[in-house]
């Protein structure tokens, strides 16, 4: 605030008996909650300024300033001010004297005095006048966009209401976390450095309180990483006083990321022999079942095999690669139910000869990067396998035993007749690649860093030879053939492959527990099955997480970009926060957890379940939660909710399964948890907290995989509603890999 009287030696002028000393008081609230109580008075008569002394409210405290001056308090409500240099005043001259840092008592208005002295000793200017507590002025800094996109060019505006006067010199902006751009603004020069712009007025001006300040800020270029931010603005005076200071928040949310259109294939003729419509579900079921499918944990040993194709349909050959060296059986199961023994036997050979394969081969190079690949690509066939009529579409696992050890190769057999069915349920044979650590290299682990291209052409290391099936995607195909669902198989490979497809083959898709690795076919065609109506059930968590691309047509292998920047380029995240999985299906990945429990609530996810019901150990493997920076669907809601303990950081982590309705009617539900496949068939890895629930958590996720399907199918699935299906086979448990867990 300026002084007038401390400007400069003033002239004295002609005394004049019509000046009198109109004095006024006025307090200006800061932000801090002090007061700054200004006295103005006009000259009565001319002279050299000793002192000015004034009143203030009784009871006000701080530690109060002035400019051009010095403040003592003389008694109890009476301040002095002393002038710092010789201050000659004319008749007339208006005195303007602010004391800042008042913290005035409740109650007002108040009558104070003003009076200035001269250096003879004479009275210069004498009065009352009246303060009113002053309305607090808030800074009520704002940010606008005009194109609040990440990764796009915007107008920034930045906003802020002046609590204390000045002359107006510099405004300090802070920027959005990433922005670059060749930034300018008006009426000022602007530069950036350390995240800030800095704004400095051509001419500066003199600004009251309570003026409202508008900076644009053109030409910047925002990060494609968003989010909700919290940004600083201030304003000081050409004598580097604070006019205004505080902070507002600018959302920058990405939507959802634009996919290419994908293909609708023809489906292709169907081969002479297969038939043009496969068994119910229930007919299936129906058949005799065996327990002689589990492989119990004393067989587990150096035999392996995989096969040259991870699905396939009726009319096609597979051959079926071996390492073992002595004679084996080769039996095919169908996974399903079957009065709870869990397969049936489709297809056998026995005496089938093996060698002892060569070594799996690590390596290759691709654009001047190791890629680590293991591969046993060089692995001799051992047996061809073809698929006739008896093999009906679904989940198999080929078990190949010598009667000492014994190994699964998983293989999908898909329905390719044309036929529509109400649920499909995918495997996630892309994720379970990224963890085989079979040969030595996995994405994950081995030779220090990991994989950057990931073969089919070798074994399984985990799940006994079946990836990540058997410890967390077995328990829904148990549980959908057990209820005698219309229900159809295939893979991630399938989703790349006949993505465009999926409308036509089922009204839901049901995705596994570790659904992590997608190509951009399998995103796009997701994306575009939604817009086209088909629901989604996520029954995981943290999936199309990590982006890869398949190498070729075969599909046999897929890179991932590791290179860029370590981890973070290997994520869909990284391309820009419109790729994150949240605003695909509704929630994002945060971290691993091992185990905690799920409370249960009273909405249509826990029909039939009385509310605050403990499920121990239900929020495990890994979880999922709503980001507040990312794009929320509208209309998406938390159905369930819970809190989990990251595993290796000990952090606190929220948990959220949602729910949205897409525009085009689609209804789509995120899990947000492994679990849900496990608890199906009580058995989950043996390195999480809860490794056998019981038959209560059991029958509480079977209600709640029951309501999940009855909502997300839009009552074109109707689950029965009866007990959990007991498994009577005892299948050895498995670890989960979690080496990327934090």
């Amino acid at each position: 605030m300026a002084v007038l009287l401390a400007s400069a030696i003033l002239t004295v002028a002609e005394p004049s008996s019509a000046v009198v000393a109109n004095v006024t008081i006025s307090g200006t609230a800061a932000s801090n909650g002090t007061t700054t109580v200004t006295y103005r008075a006009s000259a009565t008569r001319a002279g050299t300024v000793r002192d000015i002394v004034v009143t203030i409210p009784k009871g006000s405290v701080g530690t109060v300033t002035s400019v051009n001056g010095t403040v003592r308090t003389v008694s109890a409500g009476v301040l002095r001010w002393t002038p710092s240099k010789t201050v000659k005043v004319a008749v007339g001259a208006r005195f303007a004297i602010p004391f800042y840092g008042l913290r005035l008592p409740s109650g007002g208005p108040w009558t104070l005095s003003f009076k200035a002295t001269g250096t003879t000793g004479a009275v210069l200017s004498s009065g009352t006048g009246s303060l009113t507590r002053p309305v607090t002025i808030s800074p009520n800094v704002a940010i606008t966009a005009s194109n609040p996109i990440p990764g796009q060019k915007s107008t920034l505006t930045y906003y802020g209401t002046i609590t204390r006067p000045g002359i107006l010199s510099a405004v300090r902006m802070q920027l959005p976390t990433g922005t670059t751009g060749a930034v300018t603004s008006i009426n000022g020069t602007l530069t950036t450095s350390g995240g800030y712009a800095t704004w400095k007025a051509r001419t500066p001006r003199s600004v009251a309180a309570g003026a409202r300040l508008a900076i644009p800020i053109y030409g910047a270029v925002l990060s494609k990483y968003g989010g909700r931010f919290t940004l600083a603005v201030s304003a000081t005076s050409s004598t580097g006083g604070l006019m205004m200071s505080g902070s507002g928040t600018l959302a920058l949310i990405a939507p959802p990321a634009p996919m290419p259109a994908v293909a609708v294939a023809p489906f292709r003729p169907i081969p002479a022999g297969c038939p043009s419509a496969w068994p119910t579900t229930a007919a299936e079921n129906a058949k005799a079942g065996t327990g002689a499918w589990v492989i119990p944990a004393s067989m587990n040993g150096t035999l392996a095999a995989y096969l040259t194709e991870v699905s396939a349909t009726c009319g096609d050959t597979v051959d079926i690669k071996v390492t073992s060296g002595n004679p084996v059986s080769v039996v095919a199961y169908r996974m399903g139910y079957y009065a709870g023994l869990g397969a049936r036997e489709v297809w056998r050979q026995d005496s089938v000869p093996t060698v002892v394969q060569p070594a799996p081969t690590t390596g290759g190079t691709a654009n001047g990067h190791p890629l680590r690949m293991t591969s046993a690509a060089s692995w001799s066939k051992t047996l061809s396998i073809s698929l006739t009529n008896e093999w009906v579409p679904g989940t198999y696992l080929i078990r190949v035993s010598d009667g000492t050890s014994a190994s699964y190769a998983p293989l999908t057999v898909r329905d390719d007749t044309g036929n529509k069915h109400d649920l499909l349920i995918q495997q996630a044979n892309t994720t379970w690649e990224a963890y085989n650590k079979y040969g030595g290299v996995s994405f994950y682990t081995g030779l220090d860093t990991g994989s950057g291209r990931l073969t089919f052409e070798r074994p399984y290391n985990e799940g006994q030879g079946s990836g990540q099936f058997l410890p967390l995607e077995q328990g829904l195909v148990f549980w959908a053939e057990s209820k005698g669902l219309d229900v159809t198989y295939w893979t991630d490979n399938d989703l790349d492959e006949f993505g465009g497809q999926l409308p036509l083959r089922a009204g839901t898709i049901f995705l596994p527990g570790h659904d992590e690795y997608y190509s951009l076919p399998m995103r796009a065609a997701l994306s575009q099955a939604i817009t086209r109506g088909v629901n989604v059930a996520n029954l995981g968590a943290n999936a199309a997480y990590r982006r890869i691309t398949f190498t070729d047509s075969s599909r046999r292998a897929w890179d991932i970009d590791r290179y860029t920047a370590g981890y973070n380029s290997t994520t869909w995240r990284y391309l820009g926060d419109a790729y994150a999985s949240q605003p695909l299906l509704g929630a994002e990945y945060f971290c691993a957890d091992l185990g905690h429990t799920l409370t249960t609530g009273s909405g249509w996810l826990f029909q039939g379940i009385s509310a605050n019901t403990a499920v121990p150990g239900f929020l495990a493997g890994e979880v999922d939660f709503v980001w507040p920076g990312l794009y929320k669907h509208p209309g998406l809601t938390i159905v369930a909710s819970g809190t989990g303990t990251c595993r290796t950081s000990g952090t606190t982590t929220p948990m959220h399964a949602t729910a949205f309705i897409a525009p085009s009617g689609a209804r789509v539900f995120n899990g947000s948890t492994f679990a849900y496949g496990c608890f199906l068939v009580r058995r989950c890895p043996s390195n999480w907290n809860i490794p056998a629930p019981s038959a209560a958590s059991q029958q509480i996720v079977t209600v709640m995989v029951n309501n999940i399907t009855d909502w997300v199918g839009r009552g074109t699935i109707t689950p029965p509603d009866d007990t959990a299906a007991a498994a009577r086979v005892a299948v050895p448990q498995q670890q989960l890999p979690v080496e990327n867990e934090r």
